[in-house]
């Protein structure tokens, strides 16, 4: 099956969650985040991701967000998705790859092919259906009418909790053991929920009170839970697993030979 306009639109909101899933993190000890507390060794050699305080009088979350500016970028690969749309399910493997304050990048493979590439910028998101040959692009940020529920910044809050710790001015007095970030904007209710101790995510709601598109998510037992009729029609997306590096440079190709392409722009 060929994917179509909206599975294209469906892999891409799949991707926002996978880094928050619950996962096998990796880190290259020689450009590891400074605050991460890992011993360093070979040049090349992996090891699991252990957080804890680099000092003694810090707490998780104060390390978690001293290591944020040593984070340039975050890759997974190896993570899973099931789709559930108009009473079908697709079964997809991803690779995402996000460029702190540049760029998200998707590729998706199906049934053995890569399927989709995708690429969200600031402004914009370009997506190339790589079996039909077709390249949809379209705004993110409106130049008129009503604005989409989410912006690059909200994305990539959702992506990794190292963007979301640059938000603490929207941070809500947390109870108990969970913290809220409120960072509405007209019409539009914008909130994302997470524990206290190390912003793990635990919810996120972006809902447009004029349009009613919506993107939101819960952590479940079978991993993170994403619901949307964000450009498409109702869905429901798990998505798990995958293993995480930083600061792995990736070249990201998103151009194409126009001669052997069709070329649409969606608004």
């Amino acid at each position: 099956m060929a994917p179509n306009r909206y599975l294209v639109m469906i892999l891409l909101v799949a991707a926002m969650g996978l880094p928050q899933c619950k996962a096998t993190r990796e880190i290259q000890r020689n450009k590891e985040p400074a605050a991460e507390g890992s011993a360093r060794g070979e040049k090349d050699e992996k090891v699991k991701e252990e957080i804890k305080p680099s000092r003694p009088e810090l707490t998780v979350l104060e390390t978690i967000c001293l290591a944020e500016d040593t984070i340039k970028n975050i890759m997974i690969h190896g993570a899973e998705a099931l789709i559930a749309f108009e009473d079908e399910k697709y079964e997809v493997k991803i690779t995402l790859f996000v460029e702190k304050d540049s760029i998200i990048y998707l590729s998706a493979i199906y049934s053995g092919f890569e399927i989709i590439r995708a690429s969200v910028e600031q402004n914009s998101i370009k997506l190339i259906d790589r079996l039909n040959r077709i390249v949809y692009r379209t705004p993110l940020n409106k130049e008129y009418g009503y604005q989409h529920p989410v912006n690059y910044r909200d994305l990539q809050c959702v992506v990794s909790r190292y963007f979301l710790c640059r938000e603490g001015a929207q941070m809500l007095a947390g109870s108990g053991e969970s913290v809220t970030y409120d960072m509405d904007e007209t019409y539009i209710k914008k909130r994302i929920v997470a524990e206290k101790k190390d912003l793990s995510l635990r919810t996120f709601e972006f809902y447009h009170r004029k349009t009613n598109e919506y993107l939101m998510g819960e952590r479940t037992g079978e991993g993170l839970k994403i619901y949307t009729n964000f450009m498409i029609g109702n869905i429901v997306i798990t998505a798990r697993g995958g293993t995480t590096v930083y600061n792995h440079d990736v070249d990201v190709k998103m151009e194409v030979n126009e001669d052997k392409y069709t070329f649409i722009e969606l608004q």
